[in-house]
């Protein structure tokens, strides 16, 4: 009998030595994937958190410091989203530089749908892929009347394609679009799209003054 009695009180002291009692409950103990040990499940971090703790290159980023305006983590989290093409990591990138982030990935992949995850620089990642890639359907996913009259402008003006230019809501933007393709061409039939007259004999001017070349004549 005793040796049962001494076998019972055993079992219940390993079991109280395993919680505590606090305001007259007992706390039982839970121990998170990383190690950390709390009173409930709901208190372990996010998985990602426990990932990037134990994941060397992001903490160095998480480390880096910044001095001023220049944020170093930024580009260490952006190298590191190059490195393993890993679009995820943008995310941890400052505001005013994830569409750098997002772009460069986007355009090194050769996959414009990379710039929907950059939030508020969308319409700038989609602005740069479409320059860089000479890609115009990627101008149409920009949401952003001004961004968007100025990529297809850019690419317009890049790709020598006035039929770009109709595309551009902002009439000062669409008569400038054909006033820059019309000097590189020297056609007159372009500048004779432009609304605003003075502009329209800007242009005229400029052509007139085409060094070798022979002006296209108005249609």
């Amino acid at each position: 009998m005793k040796v049962y009695l001494l076998l019972f009180l055993s079992v219940v002291a390993l079991f109280l030595a395993g919680c505590s009692q606090l305001g007259g409950q007992v706390q039982r103990e839970y121990v998170c994937p990383n190690g950390v040990i709390v009173t409930n499940a709901s208190q372990c971090p996010p998985v990602q958190q426990v990932v990037e703790q134990t994941d060397p290159e992001m903490k160095i980023c998480e480390e880096m410091p910044d001095v001023e305006n220049m944020h170093f983590s930024d580009y260490c989290y952006m190298g590191l989203a190059y490195k393993r093409e890993n679009v995820s990591i943008c995310k941890k990138i400052s505001e005013n530089q994830k569409a750098s982030c997002y772009s460069g990935l986007a355009v090194f992949k050769s996959d414009a749908t990379l710039c929907d995850g950059a939030g508020t620089q969308k319409n700038n990642c989609y602005s740069t892929y479409a320059t860089q890639k000479d890609d115009v359907t990627a101008c149409d996913k920009i949401t952003e009347t001004y961004i968007k009259d100025s990529c297809y402008s850019q690419y317009a003006s890049k790709a020598g394609n006035s039929t770009v230019c109709e595309k551009i809501k902002t009439l000062n933007s669409k008569d400038n679009c054909y006033s820059n393709i019309a000097s590189s061409q020297c056609d007159t039939s372009l500048c004779n799209k432009i609304v605003n007259s003075n502009l329209k004999d800007q242009c005229l001017r400029n052509i007139q003054s085409c060094s070798g070349q022979t002006p296209k004549q108005i249609e």
